[in-house]
């Protein structure tokens, strides 16, 4: 029976230790180019539930949530209120926070409706055709993976989610500084 044990657990260290080394290989993977936002050029903006075409300000920062088309788009959306003090906080200190949705194409109107109905002082950016994946290849599909801060070159410089994370926050607020 201890040699079970003894089996059991070692290869339970050995998958979570190769869980580790994946995931800083995804983060390296990530940070190898930078983030290709050209894509978003032609995509709908919405911000206070109006829709405008997105602008690139060339911000010095861009904090980025990006919400694939596995992800339940329209349950993101009715939780978004759960970003604002993050947003806030991040926009006062110069951060520009976009939030890209890339629904399947059946979800894009249902999408497009959400943003507009929830009206959130966000910038939500609904790019179509999986445009955003298609040119930012090196994104894993990990949505752990899917907050990330870049600098004014759409480099990736920190991956985690602030709003999960105090210290995490806490880091990407002191590297903008």
């Amino acid at each position: 029976m201890k040699i079970v044990y003894y089996i059991l657990l070692a290869s339970l260290m050995l998958f979570s230790s190769c869980g580790k080394k994946n995931f800083a290989d995804d983060i390296l993977k990530m940070q190898s180019r930078p983030i290709d936002m050209t894509c978003c050029k032609d995509a709908v903006l919405i911000e206070n539930g109006e829709e405008t075409k997105f602008c690139d300000n060339d911000s010095a920062y861009k904090l980025i949530i990006y919400i694939d088309s596995t992800s339940c788009s329209p349950c993101f959306i009715s939780h978004m209120q759960d970003y604002m003090e993050v947003v806030n906080v991040f926009d006062s200190a110069g951060v520009n926070t976009l939030f890209i949705f890339e629904p399947t194409q059946k979800r894009m109107e249902e999408v497009t409706i959400a943003l507009r109905q929830f009206a959130y002082p966000t910038k939500a950016i609904v790019v179509s055709n999986g445009n955003f994946s298609a040119h930012n290849s090196h994104i894993p599909s990990s949505a752990l993976l899917h907050s990330f801060l870049l600098n004014s070159a759409n480099a990736v410089t920190i991956v985690g989610n602030p709003l999960r994370n105090e210290k995490l926050k806490e880091l990407m607020l002191n590297n903008i500084e």
